[in-house]
């Protein structure tokens, strides 16, 4: 908008109104502005008050122009409004009102000195334009201008306010979406999908240097729950046990259902030694879920337990941790068994639940 401005004040005006080539200093200043303020809004400087600067110079040029060609008898006056609402897009309701205001004011000014004497009226205008307005014409005019041009960016304000929260509702919608489509419907937890790309992407970095174990959860004996008591108390289970497996991890672990009743926890930055020690928490807090949910026959868990290796990608990493989760269900279950290829074989949890 500036540089339109600028540019017709340069150009237009004076092919108009060859008298207005006097103030050529003045449109080759304001252009130099427009430049200034273009140039900080692209390198982010200043923010809000680079834009209240910005607009109260815009006004100033409007109202100098306005005042040169006839404040009364002029269309230029439609620029207030331009200005008031472009402001109110760029920058915001309130600061838009505000600069509306202020060109309000302005215009109410020239009109107030013009009519009294105090300014020469239309000096640069045509020959046709006529005398100043009185005071009663002044006030008038003032109060009209003043209504429109704070009604108009009320209005675009109160669309550029509504708009931006239709935006944000729609931006949190998709977000809720998005994770949902990365969620078990069931369990709330990751699902396969999500933890797949974790895994990969955990894999970069310990082929940088960093280290990654994952621990696959497969119950024992959910199978009975739902042939004895039903699939909706089977649900319910499953719903009480990720909550259970999701508190006995860390807070940087990442937990998903992997498929029926079994369970991934991808564990990043972490060695077999404390791999070793959060598998166990998990067949701990499963214990504790299973014991509270049926004493008489819990459900528990076999926890393989797979360090990644460099040169393996998700799928071989998970086949390892799963053959150890078979491993450990060999061995009773209710224990952590890590990967066979690693130095140690199993690990019973606590010996009086070991068989």
């Amino acid at each position: 908008m500036r540089f339109v401005l600028a540019v017709f004040s340069l150009v237009g005006l004076p092919s108009a109104l060859p008298s207005m080539s006097a103030h050529l200093s003045v449109f080759v200043a304001y252009m130099l502005a427009a430049c200034l303020f273009q140039w900080m809004i692209w390198k982010k400087i200043g923010g809000l008050a680079r834009a209240m600067i910005s607009g109260l110079v815009d006004v100033a040029m409007i109202t100098f122009i306005v005042h040169r060609v006839g404040s009364g008898s002029t269309m230029m006056v439609a620029l207030y409004f331009f200005a008031g609402m472009m402001n109110t897009l760029v920058v915001g309701r309130r600061e838009g009102l505000v600069l509306a205001a202020i060109g309000a004011l302005a215009y109410d000014a020239l009109l107030v000195a013009e009519s009294a004497g105090w300014l020469p009226y239309a000096p640069d205008g045509p020959s046709w334009i006529a005398s100043a307005p009185d005071p009663i014409e002044a006030v008038g005019s003032g109060l009209m201008m003043t209504v429109m041009s704070l009604s108009l960016t009320a209005l675009v304000g109160a669309l550029v306010h509504q708009n931006a929260r239709r935006e944000q509702e729609l931006i949190a919608a998709n977000k809720k979406l998005q994770e949902l489509s990365l969620r078990d419907p069931l369990t709330q937890l990751y699902n396969r999908r999500y933890l797949m790309e974790r895994i990969e992407a955990e894999l970069a970095r310990v082929r940088r240097g960093k280290s990654l174990a994952v621990i696959m959860v497969d119950l024992d004996r959910f199978k009975r729950v739902n042939d004895d008591t039903g699939h909706q108390r089977g649900d319910v289970l499953l719903q009480e046990l990720a909550r259970g497996l999701a508190r006995s991890v860390r807070e940087t672990d990442v937990v998903g259902r992997y498929g029926g009743d079994e369970f991934v926890v991808i564990l990043p930055d972490t060695d077999e030694a404390q791999g070793t020690n959060v598998a166990n928490r998990v067949v701990e807090g499963i214990r504790e879920v299973g014991t509270t949910f049926d004493p008489d026959r819990p459900v528990t868990a076999s926890v393989g337990l797979a360090q990644a290796r460099p040169n393996e990608d998700a799928r071989a990493l998970l086949q390892r941790a799963d053959r150890a989760s078979y491993d450990a269900k060999g061995r009773g279950g209710d224990r952590v068994a890590r990967d066979s290829q690693a130095p140690a074989t199993t690990e019973p949890v606590l010996e009086q639940h070991a068989p």
